[in-house]
C-alpha cells in the first residue's frame, strides 16, 4: 500500500512540474490595437444649425431678396401675367407687378443631409495619435411665403386671399477636421475613442430660387444689389467663404481581427459658417459610421 501511495505522489509531482513548464512557455496574446498609419472612410447624416438657413428666406436685408425679382423690369411683368392668366390674383386690385406684395415671409429650414468623407489616422503610441478628416455635405433649405391675391378678406375663411409660393436654397460644405485622438480599452474587441481638435470649413451657395405660380426664378444677386433690368450685365460671384471652429467626436469602435475597425460616433461642432449676415459661432452635429483599416 505504501508503494502505491509513493507512486501516486511521484505521478502528481511530475504532473504539476510539467504544467508549470507549459505555463511558463505559454505566450500571452495581446488584444489588437491599431499601429502607425490607418485610413478610413465615413458616411452619415449632417444636422446643421438652422441659423444659416435664414440666408435663403429672401427677406430684405439678405444678400438675395424676393422683392428684387418681383418688382424688377426683367421678371416682374412675366410673374404678374402668369398669376393673372391662372386666375390667382385680382388684376383690378393688383394692377401691375409693382403691386405684388409679400404678406408672410418664409421660415426656411435645412433638411437632414448625407455626409461623405475620408481621412487618415496615425497612432504615435498605443491608443493615442493624430487624425485628419475631410467631409463633404450638400444642404437644402426649404420654406414657403405668401403673396397677396388682392381678394377681399373673408370673415369665415382666408381662402383665395393668399398665393402660397415655395423658396429653396442649396449649398455645399467641405469640413476639414484636424486634431488628436485617444482610444480607451474596454475589452478585446471594443474601444471608446475620443477625437478633438480644430475645424476649418468652406461653404459655397449654389442656388436660391423661388416658385411663383408654378414657375421657378433665381433670386441670386448677380446684379450687384440692383433690380434686374434689360441690358444690365449680370456677374456671377462667390457667396460665402471660409469658416472655422472646434470639434469633439466621441465614438464606439469595434475592432476586427484582420486589422480593421468600425466606428459609430457623433461629431459635435462649435464653428462659424461664413455666410453673409449669418456668420456666427453655432453648435451643430453629424452622426456617422466609419470603416478603418490598418492593413497595408
Amino acid at each position: 500500500m505504501s508503494k502505491i501511495v509513493s507512486y501516486l505522489a511521484a505521478f502528481l509531482i511530475c504532473l504539476l512540474f510539467t504544467n508549470d513548464i507549459v505555463a511558463q512557455k505559454r505566450v500571452k496574446v495581446e488584444p489588437f490595437d491599431f499601429v502607425g498609419l490607418s485610413v478610413f472612410i465615413d458616411a452619415g447624416c449632417a444636422m446643421p444649425n438652422q441659423l444659416t438657413a435664414g440666408f435663403y428666406n429672401g427677406t430684405n436685408g439678405n444678400q438675395n431678396t424676393i422683392e428684387r425679382i418681383l418688382h424688377s423690369q426683367m421678371y416682374g411683368q412675366n410673374i404678374w401675367n402668369n398669376l393673372v392668366n391662372q386666375g390667382l390674383i385680382s388684376p383690378s386690385a393688383i394692377t401691375d407687378y409693382n403691386g405684388l406684395q409679400i404678406v408672410e415671409h418664409a421660415n426656411t429650414e435645412y433638411t437632414v443631409a448625407l455626409q461623405l468623407g475620408l481621412g487618415l489616422r496615425y497612432d504615435f503610441v498605443k491608443r493615442f495619435g493624430m487624425i485628419a478628416r475631410f467631409d463633404h455635405i450638400k444642404l437644402t433649405a426649404k420654406g414657403m411665403f405668401n403673396l397677396s391675391a388682392g381678394a377681399p378678406s373673408s370673415i369665415l375663411s382666408n381662402k383665395n386671399q393668399y398665393i402660397p409660393c415655395g423658396i429653396y436654397g442649396t449649398e455645399s460644405r467641405t469640413y476639414i477636421d484636424l486634431g488628436l485622438f485617444k482610444s480607451f480599452f474596454l475589452n478585446d474587441s471594443w474601444r471608446f475613442v475620443l477625437d478633438f481638435g480644430v475645424n476649418v470649413n468652406s461653404t459655397k451657395v449654389l442656388s436660391n430660387d423661388i416658385e411663383v405660380g408654378g414657375v421657378e426664378y433665381s433670386i441670386l444677386d448677380v446684379w450687384g444689389g440692383n433690380s434686374p433690368s434689360y441690358g444690365m450685365q449680370a456677374y456671377d460671384y462667390y457667396q460665402s467663404g471660409i469658416g472655422y471652429g472646434f470639434f469633439i467626436t466621441p465614438c464606439i469602435e469595434y475592432v476586427l481581427p484582420n486589422a480593421m475597425g468600425i466606428d459609430l460616433g457623433v461629431s459635435v461642432y462649435y464653428t462659424k459658417i461664413n455666410i453673409p449676415g449669418y456668420d456666427k459661432f453655432t453648435p451643430q452635429c453629424n452622426v456617422f459610421i466609419r470603416f478603418l483599416t490598418n492593413k497595408f
